[in-house]
């Protein structure tokens, strides 16, 4: 049941978890799963280097990858938090996303936070998944920014299920 006033219509399963606390290795026992269902995917996975200082998007439709955020320059890319963001890399995805939601039954979003709240990175995709009639969306998502992500995409809460990753008690 959709709430009033929202155009969500995707089904949304957030991973949430603190800064490395295991987001994007929690997605790889579902894309298993996935791949046993012979469900349809597309989405990316931000992977980064073991000391992660640099992180590749990969298309998850086509398996290509491109360099989206690095410490060192970037060619013309903007400076966010202590990374240079390739802004191509992030156009690319988004592109190859919304070509691919309508022969897909699954979209994966690693990761939905900063950038996306303001409106940037995999803002575009990540909407127009959002709002694809019978689409499972699975999205990581840092837990001190759930009710941003929640209110900038407006999504009411209770279309949500969260699962806690990487956490200790």
């Amino acid at each position: 049941m959709c709430c009033k006033g929202s155009s969500v219509q995707a089904s949304i399963t957030f991973y949430a978890a603190e800064r490395d606390q295991g987001k994007t290795t929690s997605l790889f026992p579902l894309i298993q799963q996935l791949a046993i269902q012979k469900k349809r995917v597309c989405g990316v996975l931000a992977l980064a280097n073991p000391e992660k200082t640099v992180y590749r998007l990969k298309d998850l439709f086509s398996q290509e990858e491109r360099l989206a955020l690095c410490e060192q320059p970037i060619g013309q890319g903007k400076r966010i938090g202590r990374f240079y963001l390739d802004e191509q890399a992030f156009d690319w995805a988004n592109a190859q996303i919304i070509r691919n939601l309508e022969y897909s039954q699954v979209a994966i979003f690693d990761e939905i936070g900063r950038l996306e709240i303001a409106g940037e990175g995999l803002a575009r995709s990540f909407r127009k998944a959002l709002d694809t009639p019978g689409l499972q969306v699975f999205a990581t998502v840092r837990i001190p920014f759930i009710e941003a992500v929640l209110n900038s995409f407006s999504i009411p809460k209770e279309r949500v299920e969260i699962k806690y990753v990487g956490y200790k008690e």
